[in-house]
């Protein structure tokens, strides 16, 4: 993905997003996130079948593996590919590279954004939440890493654009809901995605101004603290284009996942069942939505910035922008799941194990590996275009450092840096498992 748009993540016109996609430019309005810090993902203890230097043996490999898929999401769209074995120009890139790279402009994020709602929910008991004042402390640490998060993110902005701001305001978001049962969890996801995709039409429609306010980036905005009105408010409400608002639902349904025994494979067997089912109803939806009602005519026919509510029913792409698309959100939820319980169950088999376990370690260090990507990009001045051998041996490095980091660290950079932070504000008795 093109980095140069997202950097003005603040203050890009929205409308003008839309504008282009409706123009067929090849335009990518989401900047894509990170996998917070390879949190928490453990339950009870189990005996890794891989060595006990590589494996944490309290980790829930699956959901690491599942981190991982979207890390390589994140530079499927950041290393754009434009030619098999050597880059070319973006208007002659393979349809199939082209296809690859737009059906991963906006899942990659919303695969991170629910993983972030699975994590908490492990770190505040999993199945079986905290009580007491073993819960005031998990809680307590939540919040701690929502500030480190922040903090992190502006570094990163230095270098590039970075969505992990707006993860850190969901993280908060999450606290006061961590008492709630999974059905409600589920209940309120639902209840939410209509009315976060509306929202941004109604900005469209009404407060276009409210998509152009010039608010400071990166560690500028510690030292201008006249502008932090605008910036929290762009933060909350349209930054990103509408990040924060857009992972509501995500982050509830990631919690209610987390809620689930998911050390049971009658739960992950239901758990992949189900997220087929939905994933494959929200395309029917879409298609039907579409074609035999004749939505798409109708989103067709507005005339930009405007956007009508047939958006909702849209996949995200020339017609939906991912923060207006209903189905693109159910659709993801589904993925989620599939995934999820799919590879739950595969890393609990001995031959599996050995085979995911470059993925696992990889997304056990999935915020090192968003922000090196960064930098990166940055360091090589973001051509903008690579091949597809390149990013290849991108994904092939980082499977490869990560298996090496992690036969003799438990945790990436960032990830020990959060976690010493946490621990060190929010003391608490030892864990037996990496968090």
């Amino acid at each position: 993905m093109n980095l140069a748009p997202a950097r003005k993540s603040f203050k890009t016109s929205a409308p003008g997003a839309w504008w282009a996609l409706r123009q067929n430019r090849d335009t990518t309005y989401t900047a894509v996130g990170h996998g917070l810090d390879s949190l928490a993902t453990m339950t009870s203890p189990v005996t890794s079948t891989v060595d006990a230097h590589e494996v944490p043996k309290n980790r829930l490999l699956g959901v690491d593996a599942v981190r991982a898929i979207a890390i390589i999401g994140v530079f499927v769209m950041h290393f754009p590919m434009t030619g098999w074995l050597h880059a070319g120009p973006p208007a002659e890139s393979p349809g199939f590279l082209h296809w690859l790279s737009t059906e991963t402009s906006s899942r990659a994020m919303t695969l991170f954004v629910l993983l972030a709602g699975v994590s908490i929910a492990l770190m505040t008991g999993g199945s079986k939440p905290y009580t007491g004042r073993r819960m005031t402390t998990a809680l307590l640490r939540v919040a701690v890493r929502a500030v480190a998060l922040f903090l992190i993110s502006l570094c990163i902005d230095e270098f590039g654009p970075s969505v992990i701001a707006y993860y850190a305001v969901l993280l908060l978001f999450l606290i006061p809901f961590t008492r709630l049962r999974p059905r409600t969890l589920f209940a309120l996801s639902a209840a939410t995605v209509p009315l976060v995709t509306l929202y941004p039409i109604w900005v469209f429609t009404t407060h276009t101004d409210w998509m152009r306010a010039e608010t400071p980036n990166g560690l500028a905005v510690l030292t201008h603290p006249g502008q932090w009105g605008d910036y929290l408010f762009s933060l909350v409400f349209t930054g990103g284009g509408f990040q924060t608002v857009y992972g509501v639902p995500l982050v509830l349904a990631g919690l209610a996942i987390g809620r689930l025994d998911l050390r049971s494979q009658a739960v992950r067997l239901r758990m992949l069942i189900v997220g087929a089912c939905v994933a494959v109803g929200a395309c029917v939806v879409a298609w039907l939505a579409l074609y035999p009602l004749g939505f798409s005519a109708a989103i067709d026919k507005a005339e930009p910035p405007t956007m009508p509510w047939q958006a909702l029913f849209a996949m995200p792409g020339e017609r939906s922008l991912y923060a207006t698309s209903a189905v693109g959100i159910t659709f993801m939820v589904g993925v989620a799941l599939l995934l999820l319980g799919g590879l739950l169950m595969l890393t609990d088999r001995r031959n599996w194990q050995r085979v995911l376990w470059p993925l696992a370690a990889a997304g056990g260090m999935a915020m090192t590996w968003y922000a090196g990507h960064i930098v990166y990009l940055k360091a090589v001045g973001n051509p903008h275009a690579y091949s597809a051998v390149y990013f290849l041996a991108v994904v092939a490095v980082t499977l490869v450092v990560s298996v090496l980091w992690r036969r003799w660290l438990q945790r990436g950079p960032l990830e020990w840096l959060v976690h010493k932070v946490i621990v060190t504000v929010v003391p608490g008795p030892r864990r037996t498992a990496a968090v």
